[in-house]
């Protein structure tokens, strides 16, 4: 087991542990009873990962004396709205949980992101320990504290930063997974490598195809360089004002992407075709070499992930994604590039010189 340490600065001490490690949910009571006591348990799951994880979890915290309630709703990316925050805090007053309750988010970034979001405003603000069942959850969405949901108008337009007070990331549950939602998971695993991380990268292009095994022994070291990007940049910069803004590869045409296919391309491969565009985008801005920028984009494609933008998807309709999702500003678009392997910077993008750069990558 890895424990990485997420270090936040402020008035309160509320750095937390990063556990990375097989088999290490058998061990969450101890976890759980390391930070502190609570009144009562909940866990937030939803009706998938509730068979597969949850039930499974509850009956093991039950065996050392942690009696939890299940609390569980439909999955999938509509169910990310406040109607079904609402259900489920209206659920928590109505089994008796208090300000010194604990949430335990079991599941994806969807499931993570409610409860997070759920225990950031009930009460003005109860803790909540992330349990990622997902590659993505593992290694991106479920550290950093950023909850919310989304709006028919955009992605996670209602939110806050409400940080946990732990994650644990256990691999072994990435068995009940479809190798699709694995590979999903690999976007952000990439994304990792190519912004801050040489050395993964480097790893990544050594395991090639491997990476979708679910023996594949190196998983875990992989799980946990990719969590360790994530929180070194956080505890820089927490509510993304600087340095947090590079965790945005990929994902500023990425979030677009989503918005303007209806949410018919998953977040992973939306993520790659947008990593895809800013590889292209950083040999002309950044001064990404042809090796390297070659080399990127082979890695994302050896793992079955797009690397171009979807025929079908206009350049208009992106541009209005990016302004609803408020990433154009005073007509410029502010873009994470990688001047090389492990290293990223931001480039501002007048938003006419991004559309003529759309269109000569379409076509």
């Amino acid at each position: 087991m890895q424990r990485l340490r997420l270090e936040l600065k402020g008035e309160t001490d509320r750095s937390y542990d990063v556990l990375v490690g097989r088999g290490i949910l058998n061990d969450l009571h101890r976890e759980i009873r390391r930070i502190g006591s609570f009144s009562s348990y909940g866990l937030v799951t939803d009706d998938s990962v509730r068979a597969l994880v949850a039930e499974q979890l509850q009956a093991n915290l039950r065996s050392h004396k942690i009696n939890s309630q299940l609390l569980s709703f439909p999955p999938g990316e509509s169910a990310k709205n406040m109607e079904i925050v609402l259900h489920l805090c209206h659920q928590l007053v109505a089994r008796g949980f208090d300000r010194k309750s604990l949430l335990i988010a079991v599941g994806g970034g969807v499931v993570g992101d409610i409860a997070g979001f759920a225990a950031a405003i009930f009460m003005r603000g109860i803790p909540y320990i992330q349990v990622p069942t997902t590659l993505l959850a593992q290694v991106d969405s479920a550290i950093g504290g950023k909850t919310g949901v989304d709006l028919p108008s955009g992605k996670n337009l209602l939110g806050a930063f409400h940080q946990p007070l732990l994650v644990v990331a256990d691999p072994d549950v990435l068995v009940t997974l479809p190798v699709e939602i694995r590979r999903d998971g690999f976007a952000e695993i990439i994304k990792a490598a190519l912004i801050a991380d040489s050395e993964l990268f480097s790893l990544l292009e050594n395991q090639g195809s491997n990476l979708l095994a679910n023996a594949n022994e190196v998983l875990e070291i992989i799980i946990a360089k990719a969590a360790e990007v994530k929180c070194r940049v956080v505890s820089h910069d927490e509510h993304e004002s600087g340095l947090r803004r590079i965790l945005n590869f990929g994902h500023t045409l990425g979030h677009a992407l989503e918005a303007a296919s209806q949410y018919s391309l998953t977040h992973g491969q939306a993520v790659a075709a947008g990593m895809g565009v800013a590889i292209r985008f950083s040999q002309k801005w950044a001064g990404l070499d042809q090796d390297e920028a070659d080399r990127a984009l082979r890695l994302i494609q050896r793992l079955g992930l797009p690397t171009r933008l979807p025929g079908d998807i206009h350049s208009e309709s992106l541009l209005s994604a990016l302004e609803k999702d408020k990433k154009i500003q005073s007509n410029v678009c502010h873009f994470v590039l990688i001047c090389k392997i492990g290293q990223a910077l931001i480039q501002p993008i007048p938003v006419e010189e991004l559309r003529r750069r759309l269109e000569e990558i379409k076509n």
